[in-house]
């Protein structure tokens, strides 16, 4: 009998379902913030995500180490991740408030393409041919779904690119992070400081929630906190070659999600177009990976081999 196969094939198996599950719950947190948006600034959103998204952090950080893990001597470029993560969340978050759920889950599979260009001129690695072409081709796929210059063009749209680069520019700037920071220390620094934004620009918008709505907005944090550990546990028990297809799941529930509760229907083109961009985010992981490097996509933590959703 071969129990190397048989112990290899359960935890792929593992790993898939941690990430399926932790795909789904992040989905149901990009839900509860659409609806929410309907009643509260965006940036009173954010500002509940990440206060309430703590409680779980800290959970994470004292059941992996301890307080110890979130010294840091680089303290100026955990600043500038910070900034970067804010501005993905900030994005984010405004989008889900104007967009259809499945196009702003579309389009934040850019990121990856981002990331990709982005570690040229920051992190100095090359990128062959193959990857480029990829990355081109993915970005005709954001181009497909966002449609310039129709009839059907929203100024909107703009907010989940945006966002994308900004994630994207986290996570490269977690790569670099990753060599003397600790993953838990990296999420952690750039959750305060979006907490620390969104803590200033609140009061300008103050929406009193109404008691019913304290424990929605307390589970904003809770589910974040909880995906990111289901995702990274993923990223643990198997290879992420295996894993991190799946992260595109999220698609699959935000237009279940956007019809059952909006009846939001996504058009051919978006459907075309994100489906362009997974194909491109997809073959960008698999170079990596061939390359013996971690697929940095959304969703990714940048320190081997913890990975977990967080802006």
């Amino acid at each position: 009998m071969n129990h190397g196969n048989d112990q290899d094939g359960f935890a792929a198996g593992r790993g898939i379902i941690l990430m399926i599950a932790g795909v789904f719950v992040m989905s149901v947190m990009d839900m509860m913030i659409k609806w929410m948006s309907a009643g509260y600034p965006s940036i009173e959103i954010v500002f509940f995500r990440t206060l309430f998204g703590l409680i779980p952090l800290f959970a994470i950080v004292f059941w992996t180490g301890g307080l110890g893990q979130l010294r840091t001597r680089r303290w100026k470029l955990q600043l500038a991740r910070g900034v970067a993560g804010t501005g993905a969340t900030v994005g984010f978050f405004f989008a889900l408030g104007k967009l259809e759920l499945a196009e702003v889950v579309a389009l934040a599979f850019a990121s990856p393409l981002f990331v990709t260009a982005l570690s040229v001129p920051l992190l100095g690695e090359k990128v062959g041919f193959r990857r480029v072409c990829a990355v081109l081709v993915g970005f005709a796929g954001v181009l497909i779904i966002v449609r310039p210059g129709a009839d059907v063009f929203s100024p909107y749209a703009l907010l989940p690119i945006g966002a994308s680069f900004c994630f994207a520019l986290a996570m490269v700037l977690g790569r670099r992070l990753s060599s003397t920071d600790s993953a838990v220390s990296i999420v952690f620094y750039t959750t305060l400081a979006a907490l620390a934004v969104s803590a200033i620009g609140t009061p300008a918008v103050w929406v009193t929630p109404v008691p019913a709505d304290w424990g929605l907005l307390a589970a904003l944090g809770l589910l974040g906190g909880c995906g990111q550990f289901l995702v990274t546990s993923a990223f643990r028990a198997a290879p992420a070659a295996i894993v991190a297809p799946f992260e595109y799941s999220a698609l699959i529930w935000a237009t279940l999600f956007g019809y059952a509760i909006w009846a939001e229907v996504p058009d051919g083109m978006t459907l075309i177009g994100g489906a362009v961009v997974i194909a491109a985010g997809l073959y960008i992981g698999y170079r990596e990976t061939r390359l013996g490097r971690r697929p940095q996509g959304p969703g990714v933590m940048p320190d081997p081999p913890a990975d977990g959703k967080s802006a």
